[in-house]
């Protein structure tokens, strides 16, 4: 090769086939230009294969987080769910205290002082004041629900305890001597009177109802009997102890058909009409007591 003349580099490729031999001569310079272009084509595989690299992680680490936000969110839903049967159960409840609501109102009737006290367990916080799903804290609502909960039972709890209430008033009521006892007029009215045995004044400790001999004698009200026999100048007598401190006692009878100790029902007779005793004429010598103490029974019937 003369001097000064390029230097070659010829690659020579030899195929298996009997195909011609092929060859390319490529001069220094050029084999350095490919050298160069292939260190620089592998430096950008290199930082391609870097950049991927950490795009990756940097994707990894969204998923994760994508993954804890999902996490999280199936736990607001479960609360949320937990939210809504809260607020079916109070739905329930609320359903349950308008029954005892309306049991009230028929058994208070025209009694103002417990009308007062219903409308006062009716003007508390309901249900229908809980918050929704759009509500910006759901942790205090979930708090405030539970609390709701709560109270409502003490209300219900409240609501029973008047009812038992109102009921042994009404057991007083179905106490309190009521009907008459005979179907007839007052001959004698309680308190004092002229004697219809002299001219001398007494105190007349009941009222007297003339009807017919043998008439029906009914209890004014429900009770046990505590006597039945003669007494002196009362003649033959029955005594019912209606509870509450009420008593009542039917005089003069000329039968008697209950026993001591027997229970008996409102309006249930219990003797005839007769003349024993101390009396001018058939009729009943009708007394009431409360605690003990005798009081005009007009004031009882109705």
């Amino acid at each position: 090769m003369r001097k000064g003349r390029k230097k070659l580099v010829t690659f020579m490729i030899i195929p298996h086939s009997e195909k011609s031999i092929y060859s390319i001569s490529l001069t220094d310079s050029i084999l350095k230009a490919i050298k160069y272009i292939a260190t620089a084509s592998l430096f950008s595989l290199v930082a391609a294969g870097i950049g991927f690299f950490a795009s990756y992680i940097e994707l990894k680490a969204k998923n994760e987080e994508l993954s804890s936000k999902v996490q999280w969110y199936a736990k607001i839903e479960e609360k949320l769910n937990y939210y809504e049967e809260k607020t079916k159960s109070m739905e329930q409840k609320v359903k349950e205290m308008e029954k005892l609501d309306s049991s009230l109102r028929q058994l208070l009737k025209d009694d103002p002082i417990l009308k007062d006290k219903l409308e006062k367990i009716n003007s508390r916080s309901s249900p229908s004041e809980l918050a929704s799903r759009s509500g910006v804290n759901r942790e205090t609502a979930l708090e405030s629900l539970e609390d709701l909960e709560m109270k409502l039972e003490e209300q219900k709890g409240s609501i029973k305890e008047l009812i038992s209430v109102i009921e042994q008033r009404n057991l007083r009521l179905a106490a309190t001597p009521s009907l008459w006892p005979v179907k007839g007029r007052i001959t004698s009215r309680f308190g004092y009177r002229r004697s219809p045995f002299g001219k001398s004044t007494e105190f007349h400790d009941g009222v007297d109802i003339a009807a017919p001999y043998g008439s029906n004698v009914k209890a004014a009200a429900a009770g046990q009997v505590v006597y039945s026999g003669y007494k002196s100048g009362y003649g033959y007598t029955v005594e019912i102890n209606h509870g509450y401190g009420y008593v009542t006692s039917y005089c003069h009878l000329s039968k008697i058909l209950v026993k001591k100790g027997q229970y008996v029902d409102k309006g249930q007779t219990i003797g005839r009409v007769g003349s024993s005793g101390r009396s001018t004429g058939p009729h009943v010598h009708y007394m009431v007591k409360v605690n003990g103490s005798v009081v005009d029974p007009i004031e009882f019937l109705e």
